[in-house]
């Protein structure tokens, strides 16, 4: 079974949320949007026991505002969970059986699920108490399905596991962990061969003690504890070096990995990335080698997994990606990395943002995109590693120049675009039509600062084909120039590009066409006068480069008494900033 929405309401920082899901869905998004609040809500409401007596969230779980300071105060957590086939029949006769009238037939006939939790304060016995219940497809409640064995078989059939972003492997390695402890319990040894084993232990476990004798004292101060307590009479003290019985050595198994020096260690004498993915192919083990036998052998695992990233280096969380997806069941992962977004397919991805106070979400909606698009977008973002996708405005320029002047602009106008959450976009390889349509699925706010070049107001068309109901200026800012370099020069920093060009040769005019002999001449006109402020900039790029020369227009716009800035580009900086703090 897929778990294809969830819908939380008033459960700690999120107030309203509903979020559609694919078998693997990564949520992204700014501290505190409510990541590990929805992977957490997942795995509570699937994996704990439910009873109106039993309620499985703490008090800090409620939505509590300064009008609802107090969480008996606070209105009821509301947690929606919709299981739906993929395809009409997916689900096995033992799914419908066992889910019984919470079963619903939706109109394209697929078979759907509806299970809602509600956890609120009751004064009548000041305490926090849970209801829950299975619903119709006009989410009216189900009382013929009002039965704890449905929800037990929900819940068997999806169980669901976290992982949080702290993966100690000490934890998880250990007999008493859901992942190891199965493998380290119920020993598949016949009784003759365990008998054997263990006569082989004992042997073994004497040789240990007669070569090491230090412990002969230690039984024998021991021993006069039966001379004041009552104690078996004979062989009243043993030592053991090492686990007689087969069922108490397992619970001691430890798994150790080869060190680069070649030295076997113990998991947990390793690095905390090593133990990061050490702990998570554990999971996978598990769910291949032991989920049948803990839970129904048509149970679909669902993974809430927190910043798998977490202590790698970047190349190996680039290929993380492809781990992830190959892993059993259904996945919900929350990410701050790029690194690992550039792998991740753009309709797989759920940004959540905080606007005018409250989260949403937000996804790349279908048909949005042509092919070609999402071409050109996932290239782009790889290049990028992903980290536009965390931005919360672009800034969408041209080129390369623009990349490097402007973030430096912004610091001289006091404006730090990493803190803002402003990023510059080049779209020229991409294409401006479709990072502005991406953007607004996202819900990333977006600027585009054209060049005033017939290139440049082809650009400025699309982005006014494309504001919708926002005001155009909120969206475009057009240079009165032809392109960033020449709005410097008009601002009085001519003296870049001159110094710059310095002996650089001048582009020569093609000389008039020679007439061969004995061949009458055709007039050739001469060829037009270049424009000589054209003709600096150019040779002072090819004298150094676009990027230095941004940089070194930055730094001299940064010295006392200089011009200043544009004003064009000050409103460009200035509104992509406001547009990242709406």
């Amino acid at each position: 079974m897929l778990l294809t929405k969830i819908s939380i309401k008033n459960f700690r920082g999120i107030d309203e949320l509903a979020i559609p899901l694919e078998r693997c869905t990564v949520l992204i998004g700014e501290n505190n949007t409510g990541k590990t609040s929805v992977l957490e809500a997942v795995h509570t409401c699937l994996s704990r026991n439910l009873s109106r007596k039993v309620v499985p969230f703490g008090e800090y779980d409620y939505h509590l505002t300064n009008e609802n300071p107090a969480p008996s105060s606070a209105p009821p957590i509301q947690i929606d969970f919709t299981f739906t086939e993929s395809v009409e029949d997916e689900w096995p006769d033992a799914i419908v059986q066992g889910l019984d009238r919470a079963v619903q037939i939706r109109a394209d006939n697929r078979q759907e699920v509806r299970f809602r939790i509600v956890a609120a304060y009751d004064a009548a016995i000041k305490d926090f108490t849970l209801e829950w219940s299975f619903l119709d497809l006009n989410d009216v409640e189900l009382p013929t399905a009002k039965n704890p064995r449905i929800v037990a078989e929900l819940q068997q059939l999806n169980p669901a596991f976290f992982l949080a972003a702290v993966r100690d492997a000490g934890q998880h390695f250990q007999s008493r962990s859901p992942f190891w402890g199965p493998f380290t319990k119920n020993p598949q040894i016949d009784d003759a061969t365990r008998v054997e084993l263990e006569e082989q232990i004992e042997a073994i476990n004497q040789s240990v003690l007669d070569s090491h004798m230090p412990f002969n004292e230690v039984k024998t101060q021991v021993a006069r504890t039966g001379g004041l307590v009552p104690l078996a009479a004979a062989d009243l003290v043993s030592v053991e070096a090492i686990p007689a019985r087969i069922f108490d050595m397992l619970s001691k198994t430890q798994v150790k990995l080869a060190a680069k020096s070649g030295a076997k260690l113990p998991i947990t004498q390793h690095g905390a990335g090593t133990q990061s993915l050490s702990v998570l192919f554990l999971f996978e083990a598990f769910l291949n080698a032991r989920l049948a036998e803990a839970y129904d052998p048509d149970s679909e695992p669902l993974l809430a997994l927190e910043e798998p990233e977490s202590h790698l280096h970047p190349s190996a969380v680039r290929s993380l990606w492809h781990v992830l997806s190959g892993i059993r069941g259904q996945k919900i992962i929350a990410t701050h990395s790029g690194d690992l977004l550039s792998a991740v397919p753009l309709s797989s991805i759920r940004r959540l943002a905080r606007k005018a106070g409250r989260v949403e979400v937000f996804q790349v909606q279908p048909g949005t995109l042509t092919a070609d698009d999402e071409r050109k977008i996932a290239y782009h973002v790889r290049a990028k590693r992903g980290n536009l996708l965390f931005a919360k405005s672009w800034l969408l320029v041209e080129g390369e120049s623009e990349f490097w002047f402007l973030p430096e602009a912004a610091r001289i106008l006091d404006y730090d675009f990493e803190l803002e959450g402003v990023c510059c976009v080049e779209f020229a390889q991409c294409g401006l039509a479709p990072l502005i349509k991406l953007a607004r699925d996202l819900g990333i706010e977006w600027h585009v600062l054209a060049d005033g070049d017939p290139a440049g107001q082809r650009y400025a068309t699309t982005a006014r084909s494309l504001c919708g109901a926002t005001p155009e200026a909120q969206r475009l800012t057009v240079l009165a120039e032809k392109d960033i370099e020449h709005a410097m020069w008009a601002h009085g920093y001519s003296q870049i590009y001159i110094t710059a060009a310095g002996n650089a040769p001048q582009q020569q005019s093609p000389n008039p066409k020679q007439c061969a002999s004995g061949q009458p001449c055709q007039w050739v006109a001469p060829p037009a006068q270049p424009d000589p402020v054209a003709q600096t900039i150019k040779r002072a790029i090819n004298a150094t480069s676009k990027p230095h020369l941004a940089i070194a227009a930055v730094e001299a716009a940064r010295q006392a008494g200089s011009p200043g800035l544009p004003a064009k580009i000050q409103t460009a900086i200035t509104t992509a900033v406001n547009n990242a703090r709406l």
